[in-house]
């Protein structure tokens, strides 16, 4: 059986880095193929054939196969990413994405798939009448300048914005339940504009799906006018987050 590789992951600058513990034996190969067209990619191990990097740039979107010679599945230990891991790769502005996903029999398979920016949300604190956010842009790259976030009614023509902090890719910002409050009962889906990117406010790097039934906020309640409004933020299905704005006496 061929050795397990103790490393197995696509870095930020989009180099698919494998390394075992001990030297395979002369003249293997590491071959990428394509799953649908079978397109091959091959390289050559080092030196010291411990290690070789494959550059993933460009790689056509689905499941490549990872293999050493013709058609002998590349086995890992490496679950092929770490969340700081994930952070770091998806700080540069990308239209695609690649990730080394370990199959439950440890075979390693290459996923490769189209990404538009988003605003990853990291931390999330309902408290003393506000709603601070903190979080990072995801595929955008660094944006100067500034930068606002805007709450869009779904049912209807109210919006509500919100100037914010950021610093490169982070960002943090506080959204007053007031605001959301002086409208109608409203569901209100939040995203971050920067520059020319229109990012949705979700988290996704976390490996965490299904966040909606499993994660969940405390509501606020405040006056407006003669009535008092629950406001919470909450995961959508897609693991987007947006904020429930209900009468008190109404609010699921």
């Amino acid at each position: 059986m061929d050795t397990v590789a103790e490393h197995c992951r696509v870095g930020p600058d989009d180099g698919l880095l494998i390394r075992w513990p001990t030297p395979l034996r002369h003249g293997e190969r590491v071959v990428l193929r394509h799953g649908s067209s079978g397109e091959v990619r091959a390289e050559a191990l080092s030196g010291d054939r411990r290690s070789v990097t494959l550059a993933v740039a460009g790689l056509a979107t689905g499941a490549w196969e990872l293999l050493l010679g013709a058609d002998r599945p590349l086995v890992t230990d490496d679950p092929g990413f770490s969340l700081d891991g994930l952070r770091a790769y998806a700080a540069s502005a990308r239209h695609r994405a690649a990730r080394v996903v370990r199959l439950p029999d440890g075979r390693a398979v290459l996923d490769v798939r189209e990404v538009t920016p988003h605003a990853e949300v990291e931390t999330v604190h309902p408290r003393d009448g506000e709603i601070e956010i903190g979080g990072r842009l995801a595929y955008a790259g660094p944006r100067p300048g500034d930068a606002r976030l805007v709450a869009v009614a779904r049912d209807g023509d109210d919006t509500a914005g919100w100037h914010v902090r950021l610093d490169g890719t982070e960002f943090r910002v506080c959204l007053d339940v007031r605001a959301f409050a002086a409208c109608e009962p409203h569901l209100w889906d939040l995203w971050l504009d920067a520059g020319d990117v229109h990012a949705r406010l979700a988290t996704f790097l976390d490996d965490s799906p299904g966040k909606r039934g499993t994660l969940s906020y405390p509501r606020q309640v405040t006056a407006s006018g003669d009535r008092e409004m629950s406001v919470r933020p909450y995961y959508t299905l897609k693991d987007e987050l947006s904020i429930a704005c209900h009468r008190v006496d109404a609010a699921p």
